[in-house]
């Protein structure tokens, strides 16, 4: 079919733009003078809406016919869908490229016009296999599977398309009618397509979701509540070791093991293989050893430790004898002339209590170099510091 000269174009919102056959592009940016849609998709990406449109309608004269179209609002995921991608390669890539136009001209975003144009090329390409309406409808196995193509289908064709058709006069229908993909018979969703069972079933699915949702996160605050006594345990033990080298009992630094249980849902088997109702409680035991120092003994320790290791004359020994220096600058800071400040080294063990996470991340997030405060289950500086101070009365 031959598209009319003139008169459509200037209805088409084209008349501005350049001549089909006076489209200057550099045969570097030319799209059409290569092949591979990667390469083709980057050069058109560097060609103005103007030039990507003037691209179109040369691959596609017939759609100077359609009034009141703006082709330069194409993007450039459709520009390249209908030039080189899968609409240019389907059987109706006329109307395909012509529902793009519209579809553009209508403000619809480019990501839903490339969903529209993935679900409706597939409705057509079952089209084509049956022919006719009616006889595809009456296939109640097929229609339960494509409720939510053909939702987009009728979104695409009846809705913005048929807006665009009904705005046209009588004469511009007869003449673009050929260029417009067939609508969805009346009536066709309500009597072939099941939407209302399947928005039973997708509210059934996500309610099923949701339930297990709700139960696990049941589970984990009983687990979160059950688990407190444990911390106020840990709470409770630490205050009394303060106590103690504040009497006098303990010298620091006092090298302490401190063990107990606590409660634990089971790992295995998970929530795929089990209910939450049929989960059980489990007593898993603690063990945690520790160091308590004053913070100025246990920053003199590291950073003896640090020149002692380092190769005399090198860079890591030099900032190690810097750091001595500024140690020594720091005597006076409040953390370290406090005397009721201590430091707790946690040596990391298999029976961690189950605080000890949170702790070390809170630790991790707040020091000055967080990569080397994080706990370490192997490894020499495996070790969890915690600065705390003496704990008050809560």
């Amino acid at each position: 079919m031959t598209a009319p000269s003139n008169g459509p174009a200037a209805s088409s919102g084209m008349a501005d733009s350049p001549a089909i056959n006076l489209i200057q592009i550099p045969p570097e940016q030319d799209p059409r003078l290569i092949d591979g849609a990667g390469t083709q998709r980057q050069r058109l990406a560097q060609l103005s809406p103007v030039l990507r449109a003037a691209l179109v309608l040369e691959r596609y004269p017939e759609l100077r016919a359609l009034p009141n179209c703006d082709w330069h609002r194409l993007s450039l995921q459709a520009s390249f869908s209908v030039l080189f991608g899968e609409s240019a390669r389907h059987c109706a890539h006329l109307e395909l490229a012509a529902l793009a136009g519209i579809l553009a001209s209508a403000g619809i975003s480019a990501a839903y016009v490339q969903i529209l144009g993935i679900e409706v090329r597939h409705v057509l390409d079952l089209l084509q296999q049956r022919f006719v309406w009616e006889a595809w409808g009456r296939d109640t196995n097929l229609m339960r599977t494509l409720v939510e193509r053909i939702g987009k289908y009728a979104a695409a064709v009846n809705v913005y398309q048929g807006n665009y058709g009904e705005r046209l006069s009588l004469e511009d229908q007869a003449q673009v009618g050929h260029l417009l993909l067939p609508p969805l018979p009346n009536q066709f969703r309500q009597r072939f397509v099941p939407a209302a069972e399947r928005r039973i079933e997708v509210r059934r699915n996500r309610k099923a979701k949701t339930d297990v949702v709700s139960e696990c996160a049941m589970a984990i605050l009983a687990l979160m509540l059950a688990r407190y006594p444990s911390m106020e345990r840990f709470i409770h033990w630490y205050r009394l070791q303060i106590e103690r080298i504040e009497a006098g009992e303990l010298s620091v630094p006092a090298r302490l093991v401190y063990e107990d249980e606590q409660l634990d849902l089971p790992s295995q088997p998970g929530p795929d293989t089990v209910s939450v109702e049929e989960l059980r409680w489990r007593t898993t035991s603690v063990h945690l050893e520790l160091t308590i120092w004053r913070p100025l003994e246990f920053s003199q320790r590291r950073t003896d430790a640090r020149i002692q290791h380092a190769v005399p004359g090198t860079k890591e020994w030099e900032l190690a004898v810097k750091a001595r220096s500024k140690l020594q600058g720091r005597v006076k800071a409040r953390i370290h002339k406090e005397p009721h400040a201590y430091f707790v080294e946690a040596h990391p063990t298999q029976a961690m209590p189950w605080f000890m996470g949170p702790v070390g991340d809170w630790f991790a997030r707040s020091a000055h170099t967080p990569g080397r405060s994080k706990l370490r289950l192997t490894g020499e500086p495996a070790t969890r510091m915690v600065d705390w101070a003496r704990p008050t009365a809560s």
